[in-house]
């Protein structure tokens, strides 16, 4: 939260200042005069002003250079993608509009396929970077170019407003230990997490690849699979071992209870202090769950209506992008610790040294 100063706290007047002079006693005349009706209540302040803003914008880019066989993008084999709304010109729109914003925003670009591939999209992050309100740029890569090559594709815009989730794809990937020593060098230039899915067959390996990181000090957690694998449906189908592993390596508690075990939401932050904006500029307060609610179109003009507060999510389960969880209940347990939207540490890990049931995993969730 920005600063207050000490005019705003004392009304105008810092505290240094003498005292204002007392006013005369008002004539009898005036005395005895109707009150004047009381002047009406300035307008709450836009919560937006108030705090940087979570946004993501999903561009479904749809041009990838892998072909995961669990991809929920559609570029599995056999390739089932439908066509994809993605325009360079609707996406600079869109771009134009977020430079105009009056509030500060952290803005993650979300793509169906591989965002540097696209020069289209890394010139409109080049724009978006120039701009003071934007805090930082939160981009998703699959790590398939040289670390210095993509310092070269981010050249001029500054390292401190660039976050990068890496995701590590084993059926993809040569050689894991390149990758491994790639993201770590990587890490060396941007802020940095990795990510993997915790696809049914990698699921033996899943200990051993995130020792890996660990070993070189890369950040990495692990998603659920949400898809289908030999005609069965997951996170539904994984069988209590297969949970037992997943949980030991997941990132959180929250990510074990919403994106595995399917938690109701309950009350969230979108639309409050989360934006999404959808392939057409459109903004919502979520794109994973029906709102019925369009809160601007970034097509059109920059302006965008915020909800007053914390809504009950009208889906039944909340399968959210790990890093853009905005239920209530994760606020209330978790912090934000950098500009990563990923990264987050349980708020009560101190106190649960001392008081062992506040243990991430045992307190009431």
């Amino acid at each position: 939260m920005p600063e207050l100063s000490l005019k705003r706290i004392f009304g105008g007047r810092l505290m240094a200042e003498p005292p204002a002079p007392a006013a005369a006693p008002a004539p009898v005349a005036e005395l005895v005069r109707p009150h004047a009706p009381p002047q009406a209540a300035p307008p709450a302040a836009d919560p937006a002003r108030e705090r940087v803003i979570n946004v993501r914008f999903y561009t479904d880019y749809p041009v990838c250079n892998y072909k995961c066989p669990y991809c929920v993008a559609g570029h599995a084999p056999p390739e089932g993608r439908p066509e994809s709304p993605w325009s360079e010109e609707r996406y600079l729109q869109v771009v134009d509009n977020l430079c105009k914003l009056d509030f500060p925003i952290n803005l993650r670009i979300g793509v169906g396929g591989e965002f540097f591939i696209s020069k289209v999209l890394v010139e409109g992050a080049r724009k978006l970077a120039a701009c003071d309100h934007v805090k930082v740029l939160n981009l998703i890569t699959n790590l398939s170019f040289h670390p210095q090559q993509y310092a070269r594709i981010l050249k001029g815009i500054p390292k401190e407003k660039v976050a990068l989730v890496a995701s590590y794809h084993p059926t993809e990937v040569k050689s894991a230990d390149a990758w491994v020593a790639a993201a770590q060098e990587l890490a060396t230039y941007y802020d940095l997490t990795t990510m993997s899915v915790a696809y049914p067959p990698a699921l033996p390996k899943l200990r051993e690849i995130k020792e890996k990181f660990a070993a070189v000090g890369v950040d990495h957690f692990i998603q659920p699979f949400i898809g289908e694998y030999e005609g069965k449906l997951y996170p539904q189908a994984y069988t209590e071992e297969e949970r037992a592993i997943v949980r030991e390596v997941i990132y959180s508690r929250h990510d074990y209870e919403f994106l595995l075990n399917l938690k109701k939401p309950g009350l969230c932050n979108a639309g409050f202090k989360y934006l999404f904006i959808d392939p057409y500029g459109v903004v919502k307060p979520c794109g994973g769950a029906e709102h019925g609610r369009i809160l601007g179109d970034l097509t059109v003009s920059p302006k965008i209506e915020f909800l007053d507060g914390p809504r009950p999510c009208p889906a039944s389960a909340c399968q959210c992008d790990t890093e853009n969880i905005q239920t209530k209940v994760f606020e209330d347990h978790y912090a934000w610790t950098d500009k990563n939207q990923h990264r987050f540490a349980y708020r009560f890990a101190d106190e649960a040294k001392t008081s062992p049931w506040m243990d991430e995993w045992k307190v009431p969730y």
